[in-house]
Formats: C-alpha cells, structure tokens, sequence
C-alpha cells in the first residue's frame, strides 16, 4: 500500500476520469483516507478485504522532537499544539515527544547540546522573539547544521530570535552588540543569523485579516496535490525583509502594507538538510483547516524524506488515526482500526498482523475505559475493536455459569442474568466496562466474604494468542493468564460463575478517623461488601456498606454514582476542578469536610428508605452513566486516577506513614477522600489480590488541564503512590495511573512476575501484543526524560527541569525512595 498524502494512489489510478474527479472532490470533504473501504463496516467481508490494504510491515515511526511554549500572551499553543501533532501523526508514521511547558523550560531545553540528537525531526513552534543569546541560537540551528535533522518552522518560530536580523533598521545598534560578543568568543565562527536558518528574514507583518496565499507551482513534491488557494479569514501575513538564495516558495500571498508578494510557505536546505517553514497559523481557524493540514503534513514528510517526486508517502510511512479513550485522556495513533464480528475474524486480523508484522492491539468497547497506554499498539500498528462481538452465547442454569463474547458489558451482562434470575457477584463501581475488559485488567469491587475481583469468576475463556491459534484456557491455567492486560492474545470467549440474584442493602456510617486503622479491617469483615473514604487530611472517614437481604424485601433502588446529578457530585463535585487547584488548598480541605461531614448515599432510593435503600444486586453494586452526562463529559470537572493495591495486613502501617506524610505536608482528597476497596486473596498471578487478602487504595485527583501547572498537592499525591509501590509492594491497577509506575514493578509487587514474562513470551513469541509501555516496563526501553514530562504524566522527576517550570525536584518527605515535584 502506498498512500499519497490524503488518499491511496491505487484508488486514484482506477476507474475513470470521472472517478478521479469525483474522488478529488471528496477529498475536499474529507481529510485523511486511508484505502479505498471502509474501515469498520460490519460482516466478515469487510474485514478480510480491509484486511487486503493493511500490507508491508510498518516502519518504525519517525521519532519527532516538538518544541513550544505555553503561556503565550498571542497564542493558544496547548490547543494549537494538540492539533497540530494530531494532523502529523495522522499523515505521517510518527511519534512526537514534546517540550516547552513554559518559556523558560523551552530557554533551557534549548541550551542543551544535541537535544536533537536520535530524533529523525524537529519541530518548532515557539514563541521567543526577544530571545538574543547567539550561543543558545547557534545550539539550535546546529541541530540541523551539525547534526543533520531536518527542521519544520510553524508560525512564531519564525519571529523568534528576531534581534539577530541584519536587516532591521531597529535592531541595527542591538546587532553590532550581539556581533561584538559573538566574535568575542566565537573568533572567526559565522554569526548565527536566525533568518539564514530559516530562508526568510522577517520581523513583522501585516493586522490580522483575510488572507489568500496562492501556490507558487504544482511541480513541488510539496505541493504536488493541495489546494491552488489556501485561505483563511483571520490569519497574520509575515513580511520578508530578505530571503535566502535556495529558497523555495510553496505559497505568496499579497500584502497590501508592503504591496508586493511574500511567501507564507517554503522550503530550503541548511547544509545539505531540509528545512520546511511558514507563517501561517496565526489563527486556531487557520490550524483547523483541511488546506492547511494538509499542508503542513506534506512540508513534514518532504522535510523528512518520507515522501516521493510525486508526493506519495513512501510505504511504511503511511499515517496513523487519533483514536481516544472514554475521557480523551489516552490517545492511540494506530494506522488502522479494525472491528471484528466472529472469531475468524479476529483469527484472520492477527493471523495477518503477524504476516505483516504490525503491531496489534484490542478494545473491546467503542472506546475503551482504560486510562493508560496498555491499550494503544505502537504508532502504525492495527487496533481491533470487539465491541460488536457482545452476546451471551449459553446460560447452564445447571452449572450455573454463564459464556459471553469479549465486547458485553457488566450493565448488560446484568440486565440479562436478572431477566432469567441470576447474577454475578463480582461488579465493577462503573458497569459500563466490558466483560472481557474489566477481567484483563483486574476491575473489582469490594468484599472480603465473596468474590469481588472480576477475574475470580472466570471458569474458562478463550484467547486467539500471537500466531493466531485459537487456544482454550481453564482450570489451574487460568491463574496464569486471567490477568493479562492485553499482552497474551485476543480474548474472544468467556465463561464465568452465577449466583441467584439477590438483594442488597445499603447503609453507612461516619465520623473522626481516630485509630480508624486499628478498626477498619473488623468493619469491612462484617459486611458482605464494604468501601472505606477516608478523608486523611481533615481527620474524618465515610464507611459504607451492602448486605444482603431476603429478596421478598421492598425495594427496588439504584446506584447512581456515576451520573452527572447524582448526590456524590452535587457537592464539591460541581465545582470546578480549576477552583481546587487555583485557591487556596483551604478550598480543597472545606470541600473533604463538606462531603464527610454531608455524606448522602449515591442511590436513587426506590420503595425503601432513603438513607438505607435496598435493591437488587446489579443495581446496587454498581452504576452507569449517559453519555454526555458522566463527570468526565463535563469539561470543568474532570479527574485522574490513581490505585494501587497492598496486602491487608500492611494497611495500619501504611496508614500511618500516610499520617505522618500529612503532618509535614497537610493535604485533603476532595472527591472520595482515600477511597478503600477490599478483596479477599486469590490465585490470580497478575491480579491486584493474588495472594493475600487485599486492600486497593485509590485517590481521584482534580484535574488540571493546563499542563504548564500541577495539580494542588499533587507532590503529597505522588508520594503516596510512589510510597505505596516501594516500600509496600504494591500493585498498580492496571486500568489506571500513569507510566512511570508500572516501570517500577517486578517480583517485589508480583511473585510470578518472571513466570508470566516468560508466558507472554510463548503465547506472542513475535512480540505482536507489546508496545512501548510493556517494554519500558520490563526494561527493554528505557523511559523519556524531558523539561516538563512529569507535567505530562510520562517520568517520575530526577532532575528539576523534569517539573517544569516553577517546580524542583524534591525527596519524599518520609518515604526516601521518591522523588516528587514542588513549587519554588
């Protein structure tokens, strides 16, 4: 398959003139196309021919540098930059690392020497126009000079450094001193002049107004297939005070300032590396245009050499989609995405991924509920979606099991089972999971009487593993292999364990956390299903509880937690996210005291009394939400999540260590204060509870989305976590948290650790199920480290500039093993 910018060139060759035509004026309409079907139109047709385009392997993606600045006074560059890395992700096999949480974390990025180096391009899209230091200037464009990676300029890049211009009357007193100290140093060095770098020399431009640029010529492998006009209503037109000899112009536009023609796209080369620039984008109208996408994407692939004399993509770098997680806080850029309606379907998509040698990965939900990369093959690989596969194959009242397919989700699992009299017992908090889903990455809920992590039920499944062989694991295997979180194959059959439905009723109770240690496990023991909230930093707890009740009594209530009305949120969870992480931590610690202290039970009581509801056991245990109404379809108040789990017996220890970190560093937990869960021991070798009865700890943190800034204590967050991981072994969910902690794990956390290693190895002996995550966390990668990537979710700081700016890197109060960031 090779594929032109925006469509397959072998679509474009067949059929008629009309046809072309016609398809040219598609690609108007629509952006990215990749191959001549449709990617998930259901039927076991579909698939094999869709199949038939997924051809050569995939080439390992360009590794690309972003560099930028937040913060700016002109530009929205957290939303610039999220699209502008999306349309090059989606054009070209790449993935991007970016950098610049802050001016002054770009100024030090910057000065570091071969901060290029090992990357195949280099991006740049801040704002530094007053910034003067040649040496620092001189570091940048040696990246290109020296080292030989090409270089892309967006917009403000090219009136950064503009105090260097030779040509600016202004400037004219302001370059002799520059001149003056370069030569003192450098000697006989040529003056770094940021416009010969770029091929333009420009330092100001016209108002923002209409702009229409006109391409320059179509012989430009560039230009070869974008739009004769790229306009915009509302974009800054650059004006050139001079431009270099082997300067290329892809598009002019006419200035009325200047009344002449000036170029707003180009190319040249610096020593023999290719340079793609423009100055369009001023504008977020501008940057989400299907022209000007386009545009930069063709700039990128020619600057990188990934495209040919006709502007096709060279084949293996062919571009990847966006697909997100249910919050959009996970993103995977597969370059296709495939949906599977049988088992032989899911036995001829990795069948040929391995032929292929593309990496694969499974969700078996529309849009999956995990919020870690666990789920994303590396950029270029083949998502497989099995939410069409999701009916319940065989109810044995007799055996009282149940054999579902992979995609069915517990609500509807449930619905299905209380329709015939029967139920499960071990049901997430959010129902919405898939089966399949919720077992891979050990979803629980809370008991220490019954079972209550969902792998616990599971009797037999089946797995299509890396070679495509449909295997079936039961009995002592399933130990082994129940928690797998994708490594061990595609699952396309479950059987789990039933009970006769039941009832369930709710009760709670409150009050100061004074050796809540010394008395939590007897509470949790005395209950069918119990939840612990702790409220640490104000020194209070909310114990809640279900038991079982005759079924014959009244009742008929609901959990509804997760909805967007639902009492839980009305207080302190409306609020937005951006206040508790703005005001004073005071506004953190009234909202704890607040929801301790105001504690309404998250339940539509029906029939039965308000505080203590009753219901049957599928609408008790957990609940739902409409899309549109959950927590995280409300942009204001949005959370992350944080679990790991620990052996029961630690719990009183790790309390007070947690106690002790509070009192040199007061925090509060606003949303479900410390929010304990318990399981009873199991066999399951990857699961949260093998071994020993369980507690999984879990803190909802309020999210910030400015990714310049981190959240209000989230230095006494992380080293509760990281505390949690070192010195108690414990066991990140693996549906939740970020990277960096999974790269801690090993025997310490897993006994079978090297056991289950060596099982993924047989089961995928190619390695079509691993990505960078899974080899970060065995350590066969090492783990990226940049100025602000503990912003970012993807390191644990080791140095200062690793928080951003603003921020140190510090010691754990009292656990020495972690490092945390803190404000200056």
């Amino acid at each position: 398959m090779k594929l032109a910018i925006l469509f397959n060139r072998e679509c474009l060759r067949s059929g008629s003139s009309t046809t072309r035509t016609a398809i040219l004026l598609l690609l108007q309409a629509f952006f990215f196309n990749v191959g001549c079907g449709n990617l998930e139109t259901p039927g076991d047709t579909a698939v094999l021919e869709k199949l038939s385009a997924v051809s050569g392997a995939q080439k390992s993606p360009l590794k690309v540098l972003y560099v930028t600045t937040f913060g700016d006074t002109w530009h929205d560059y957290e939303a610039q930059h999220t699209t502008i890395i999306d349309t090059l992700e989606r054009g070209i096999n790449s993935d991007f690392t970016l950098v610049g949480k802050s001016v002054e974390d770009t100024r030090h990025f910057l000065t570091q020497r071969e901060f290029a180096l090992g990357y195949d391009a280099v991006v740049y899209n801040m704002c530094l126009a007053d910034e003067d230091d040649p040496f620092l200037i001189n570091n940048v464009i040696a990246q290109t000079r020296d080292l030989g990676v090409p270089a892309i300029l967006l917009h403000c890049a090219m009136h950064s450094f503009r105090k260097t211009s030779p040509h600016w009357s202004a400037n004219r007193r302001n370059y002799q001193r520059l001149i003056g100290e370069w030569q003192d140093v450098a000697e006989e060095m040529p003056f770094p002049h940021w416009w010969e770098f770029t091929g333009v020399d420009t330092v100001g431009h016209d108002w923002p107004k209409s702009m229409y640029a006109e391409k320059s010529s179509n012989a430009h492998p560039v230009t070869r297939w974008l739009s004769d006009t790229i306009e915009s209503n509302r974009d800054e037109l650059y004006t050139h005070l001079a431009v270099s000899e082997d300067m290329v112009p892809l598009y002019t536009a006419f200035s009325g300032q200047t009344n002449g023609d000036h170029a707003v796209a180009w190319v040249h080369e610096v020593n023999g590396t290719r340079v793609f620039a423009t100055t369009l984008g001023h504008g977020e109208q501008t940057i989400n245009s299907v022209d000007y996408q386009r545009l930069i994407t063709a700039g990128f692939g020619y600057a990188t050499s990934v495209i040919d004399e006709d502007g096709f993509v060279l084949e293996g770098f062919e571009g990847n989609q966006l697909v997100d997680n249910y919050q959009k806080t996970t993103r995977c850029h597969p370059l296709d995405t495939l949906t599977a309606n049988t088992v032989s379907d899911v036995i001829a998509v990795v069948q040929h991924a391995a032929k292929v040698e593309r990496p694969l990965k499974v969700i078996s939900v529309e849009s999956s509920n995990s919020n870690n990369q666990f789920i994303c093959p590396d950029h270029g690989g083949i998502l497989l979606k099995l939410n069409n596969m999701n009916q319940v194959l065989e109810l044995d009242r007799e055996a009282l099991t149940v054999t579902v397919q992979p995609g069915i989700k517990s609500h509807e699992l449930s619905s299905f089972l209380h329709e015939n009299g029967y139920a499960i017992t071990a049901m997430p908090d959010y129902t919405g999971v898939s089966i399949a889903g919720g077992i891979a990455t050990g979803a629980h809920h809370s008991s220490l009487t019954s079972i209550a992590g969902m792998a616990d039920m599971l009797i037999s499944m089946k797995i299509v593993d890396g070679m495509g062989q449909l295997q079936t694991i039961e009995n002592d295997d399933l130990d082994a292999a129940a928690v797998h979180f994708g490594m061990l194959g595609v699952v396309v059959e479950l059987t789990l364990k039933i009970v006769p439905q039941f009832k369930l009723k709710y009760g709670f109770e409150k009050g100061t956390d004074d050796a809540l240690e010394q008395d939590i496990e007897a509470m949790v023991r005395e209950h069918d299903y119990a939840r612990m909230m702790w409220f640490a930093g104000n020194g209070r707890f909310v114990f809640d509880y279900l038991d079982r009740v005759d079924t014959s009594t009244p009742g008929e209530s609901r959990h509804n937690l997760w909805s967007s009305t639902g009492s839980i949120f009305r207080w302190v969870g409306d609020i937005p996210y951006r206040v508790l992480n703005t005001a004073p931590l005071r506004a953190q610690c009234d909202g704890a005291r607040i929801r301790s202290n105001l504690w309404i039970p998250p339940f539509d009581a029906v029939d039965s009394p308000r505080d203590e509801p009753v219901g049957w056991s599928h609408e008790m245990l957990g609940s739902i939400c409409e899309p549109g109404r959950c927590p995280w379809d409300r942009p204001k108040v949005k959370s992350r999540t944080m679990e790991a789990a620990i052996p029961l017996r630690y719990l009183p220890a790790w309390m007070a260590d947690v106690r002790a970190l509070l009192a040199v560093q007061r925090a509060c937990f606003p949303i479900l204060g410390i929010y304990m869960r318990f399981l009873k021991g199991t066999d399951r070798w990857m699961a949260l509870n093998n071994g020993d009865d369980t507690v999984a700890i879990e803190i909802h943190v309020p999210k910030i989305f400015d990714e310049t800034r981190l959240e209000r204590s989230s230095d006494v967050y992380s080293e509760i976590l990281q505390m949690t991981v070192n010195k108690y072994g414990g066991r990140p969910h693996w549906g939740k948290n970020t990277a960096p902690y999974f790269e801690m794990l090993g025997p310490q956390q897993f006994p079978r650790w090297n056991e289950f290693l060596a099982l993924q190895a047989e089961m995928d002996p190619a390695g079509l199920f691993q990505n960078r995550l899974w080899r970060t966390m065995t350590k066969q990668e090492s783990s990226r480290q940049f100025p602000g990537c503990v912003l970012s979710g993807q390191c644990i700081c080791e140095m200062d500039s690793d928080c951003g700016e603003g921020y140190r890197c510090d010691q754990g109060h009292i656990e020495d093993t972690a490092r945390v960031c803190r404000e200056n």
